[in-house]
């Protein structure tokens, strides 16, 4: 039974890192501030198998943009495009103390396995196809906001429907990512790298044996 010591030390070691990948398996969180009313954040990913996938975002609540979120990918194209209702308690989010307004996006949705992408855009910005290469309908126009608002394009950015001065913030939490991509300015965690090396030492010390 001696030759089979390394095996099942290598299998012992790969367990215990699966086991506290999945236990680190939780929602991640993204941020970040536009320069431009037209500028997106892009998130691509892949699913292994069907699954969950929720998404959040937090923008509005903390006085940034009233944001959309547009997922592609699948047999479908666009899977969902969603706003918010702007109405509080309706899958709107977090009220925004200043407003007393819900203008947050949300939307949980079943995905089968397959390549994905999640995009971010501001108020008014929507997808114009089934597809990341379609484009989005403020493309280059980057102070529509104003425009829509004040009716003439100024240097203002991120300027409510109400005309409101907000923030250029965004924040977004997605759950359901498998294998997520770190945050905008992130390093792979740290924990995970170092189980890495735990079960190298302990083949190491198996094949020694």
């Amino acid at each position: 039974m001696t030759p089979f010591k390394p095996f099942r030390a290598l299998l012992a070691a790969g367990a215990a890192l699966a086991f506290a990948q999945a236990a680190h398996a939780a929602p991640v969180d993204y941020s970040g501030s536009f320069t431009a009313d037209d500028e997106r954040f892009v998130l691509a990913f892949h699913l292994d198998a069907d699954t969950t996938l929720s998404a959040v975002t937090t923008s509005y609540a903390q006085g940034g943009f009233a944001p959309i979120l547009t997922l592609f990918g699948g047999a479908g194209g666009v899977q969902q495009a969603v706003g918010s209702t702007g109405i509080c308690g309706a899958g709107s989010g977090a009220q925004d103390p200043a407003s007393r307004a819900c203008w947050d996006a949300v939307f949980s949705t079943e995905l089968g396995a397959g390549d994905y992408t999640l995009v971010l855009t501001q108020d008014g910005n929507y997808a114009l196809g089934d597809s990341l290469a379609d484009g989005f309908q403020q493309d280059g126009w980057t102070h529509y906001t104003s425009a829509f608002a004040f009716g003439m394009e100024t240097d203002a950015l991120c300027v409510n429907a109400d005309a409101s001065q907000r923030s250029c913030g965004w924040a977004l939490s997605v759950d359901g990512l498998a294998d997520p991509a770190p945050p905008s300015g992130d390093v792979p965690e740290p924990g995970s790298l170092a189980l890495a090396g735990i079960a190298l030492l302990a083949l190491r010390a198996a094949r020694r044996r």
